[in-house]
């Protein structure tokens, strides 16, 4: 399954750290669905979390796995198991699913951490297809910016906001506030017919 895991006691090198934050999610992967709870710092969003890896005691990790603990994992066939802990590798990611709110209301600030989070963006209805979900939802863009540049930026996973996935996932959930999707797992995305009940993304 391309992860690492841990079902003892949890590493106290890095969970210790006071400035870590918990953020529950569900991950969908290549080969299977995992819920449980990954971190972010103080000043990090999920996003940043996920492009940019942790560094609590200075010491930098999760780069290019995503940290999980109180794992509840469902696999294709059905089965279901638990873990104590787990790194999961962000290549086999298709997207994350956050579960807390408030996420989607910071993630209009360009996506990286790093640009003025007081800028106004424009949500466009977006379609992501990956190999086993249809992601429907807002992406953010400046008002000159095409969907195309935001592709093309640097961040591994792109953000969107008031999701719908079909088909529902292993844990029941097919609604998110905010989703990361990993960019090399996207198959094509395009804009969806407009909503009636729902329109210019709102």
């Amino acid at each position: 399954m391309w992860e690492r895991s841990y079902s003892g006691r949890a590493d106290s090198t890095w969970q210790s750290d006071t400035r870590l934050r918990p953020v529950e999610v569900v991950v969908c992967t290549t080969t299977g669905t995992f819920a449980g709870r990954t971190y972010r710092l103080d000043h990090q969003r999920l996003l940043d979390a996920l492009n940019q890896g942790l560094a609590p005691k200075g010491v930098p990790f999760g780069r290019d796995f995503m940290p999980l603990t109180q794992v509840e994992v469902s696999s294709p066939d059905g089965r279901k198991s638990s873990l104590a802990s787990t790194f999961v590798g962000k290549t086999n990611i298709l997207f994350v699913g956050e579960k807390n709110k408030g996420q989607g209301n910071v993630s209009k600030d360009g996506g990286d951490g790093r640009g003025p989070r007081w800028r106004e963006k424009k949500p466009v209805g977006t379609e992501v297809h990956v190999s086993s979900h249809i992601i429907v939802g807002d992406m953010h863009t400046e008002t000159w910016q095409e969907l195309l540049e935001i592709l093309d930026s640097d961040g591994r996973f792109l953000p969107l906001t008031s999701v719908r996935i079909s088909p529902g996932l292993a844990t029941g959930d097919s609604e998110f506030d905010f989703v990361a999707v990993n960019k090399a797992q996207i198959d094509y995305f395009g804009q969806p017919p407009v909503d009636p009940l729902r329109p210019f993304g709102l």
